[in-house]
């Protein structure tokens, strides 16, 4: 199974793993807008080489605990980002990501949602 495949976030390193289903943490968050922010306007290649170097990064055995969970996040990511351009000749652009618009729709919701609760 590939990074990208499996995007139900694990539960943060010390946290309980009862947590598995719950939603990705603001750390995970940051970790992935820095990613697409870092990606947007490279093409596929670009974007294959920053996932190689995102791998290695997230199997550094020296990583532990928070580090080590939010470089494997970056590294789902990159690999999320790399697919997607996979399938286009274009480059990278969060605007055109339907991993991105469907996340900004589904945040946007449960703010909605929160705001109707209270």
């Amino acid at each position: 199974m590939s990074l990208q495949q499996d995007r139900t976030p694990s539960p943060a390193p010390g946290g309980d793993p009862g947590d598995a289903g719950a939603h990705p943490s603001e750390q995970e968050h940051a970790a992935w807008s820095r990613v697409r922010r870092t990606a947007t306007g490279m093409g596929h290649h670009a974007a294959k080489n920053a996932l190689a170097a995102a791998r290695k990064a997230a199997e550094d055995d020296s990583l532990i605990g928070r580090d080590a969970f939010l470089a494997r996040a970056v590294a789902e990511e990159w690999e999320r980002i790399t697919d997607t351009l996979a399938d286009h000749a274009g480059t990278y652009d969060p605007a055109d990501d339907p991993f991105v618009q469907g996340e900004l729709a589904a945040r946007a919701h449960r703010e909605e949602t929160a705001v109707h609760d209270h």
